[in-house]
């Protein structure tokens, strides 16, 4: 069955508002605070999750590959952000921890980002149609993983 054209004018704006946004506030993070937009999200994931995730579950978290994830880490690494531990329960599971300056900068680039997330997008939609958007990808994200 063919989708419809509202079907199909929704799923093109959503993969080019979705590239435009990212692209806007990976600049913005990196201007204000020296940071990119995926590294960001690693030292989002790590403080929501405690600090600390295994490898495969931050992978997860961020949408990234386990190879992908693996290199980004070690990047983050290099710099201080992060550093990897083993699992005291597993010998062969890692941890991915956020330093001091990894949680620092997070911390700093946080509020910023969440501007930026409302000037960028919050303001150009009303509650209702972010909570029907949040709805509706919400169902096709749990499709997808069925």
């Amino acid at each position: 069955m063919r989708p419809s054209e509202e079907t199909i004018e929704a799923w093109r704006l959503m993969l080019q508002a979705h590239q435009r946004l990212t692209t806007q506030m990976d600049q913005e993070l990196r201007k204000r605070h020296g940071l990119q937009l995926d590294w960001y999200d690693v030292l989002y994931q790590l403080h929501d999750a405690g600090g600390r995730m295994r490898m495969h579950e931050l992978a997860a978290a961020t949408l990234f590959s386990r190879t992908d994830c693996t290199r980004l880490v070690d990047r983050m690494e290099r710099v201080g952000l992060v550093q990897r531990e083993p699992a005291a329960e597993d010998r062969r599971g890692v941890y991915a921890v956020a330093t001091a300056e990894g949680q620092a900068l997070f911390r700093r680039a946080a509020a910023s980002h969440l501007e930026d997330i409302q000037q960028l997008f919050g303001a150009h939609v009303t509650a209702d149609e972010a909570k029907a958007m949040a709805e509706g990808l919400g169902r096709a994200i749990q499709a997808g993983e069925g």
